[in-house]
């Protein structure tokens, strides 16, 4: 680094504004709900049609959020297909746990709590065909 990029980068955190002045960042709930939707979806025991954890799948219909926010926190609503043989409560603690720490680590937001709906139970059946067990 030569001596005219050091002197700019060393001048710039004295030229800002206050933390209190710079404006705030707005976060909306749909914005919420989507990241806590793929968050479910990346873990292992939930099965999506978007090519989640394991391809073979891909019928399920995959997870769904609803966020809604007070303040600095957040309380979701999840609706997720799981994997059978996987144990139910297994599973929902495994996505809960993921989707917590995504939310807070991507939006700032405190996840106060999660409900979680398992809509479908997926296996694979006969020939790779997958049978939903409702």
């Amino acid at each position: 680094m030569n001596t005219t990029t050091a002197s700019v980068t060393e001048m710039i955190p004295a030229q800002r504004p206050p933390m209190e002045q710079r404006g705030r960042t707005a976060i909306p709930e749909r914005v919420v709900a989507k990241i806590a939707t793929r968050a479910a979806d990346e873990t292992e025991t939930t099965r999506t049609g978007a090519g989640g954890a394991l391809p073979l799948f891909a019928a399920a219909k995959g997870s769904r959020a609803q966020a809604h926010r007070s303040g600095a926190s957040v309380m979701l609503s999840l609706s997720i297909a799981v994997g059978y043989p996987v144990p139910v409560r297994q599973a929902t603690r495994e996505v809960r746990r993921h989707v917590q720490d995504t939310v807070e680590r991507l939006t700032g937001l405190r996840v106060r709590h999660t409900d979680i709906e398992v809509t479908e139970l997926v296996r694979e059946g006969d020939r790779g065909r997958e049978r939903h067990l409702r």
